[in-house]
């Protein structure tokens, strides 16, 4: 589940009120073919390979929470950027919250 500000849904249309969409991970050697091979470890990618729905300008540093274990949300990225709104073949890409694990436990303990 993606909560967004400023999602786009269909045609690159703005909205000021929160909202949220429901993206897929998108299979990590699929999302670096898409971006010329930019995509690290790092990062994930996230969205409808069709388009439609995607997270869009403004939405930078908002959370993308994934159900898991125990019906449970987990934070998995951190939206950071794409090529445009909700575009084909273009998926969002995220901070990958687990890259950086060790790191947010040495700040938070």
């Amino acid at each position: 589940m993606l909560y967004l500000h400023n999602v786009s849904i269909n045609l690159g249309q703005l909205t000021k009120t929160l909202q949220e969409a429901k993206v897929k991970i998108i299979n990590q050697s699929v999302c670096n073919k898409l971006y010329d091979y930019l995509i690290t470890s790092q990062m994930l990618c996230a969205g409808n390979l069709n388009g439609g729905i995607d997270a869009c300008q403004g939405d930078s540093g908002g959370p993308l929470a994934c159900l898991g274990k125990g019906n449970r949300w987990y934070l998995t990225g951190i939206v950071s950027w794409g090529e445009g709104c909700a575009r084909r073949n273009r998926p969002g890409v995220y901070t990958k919250v687990s890259a950086f694990y060790e790191w947010i436990r040495q700040y938070i303990n």
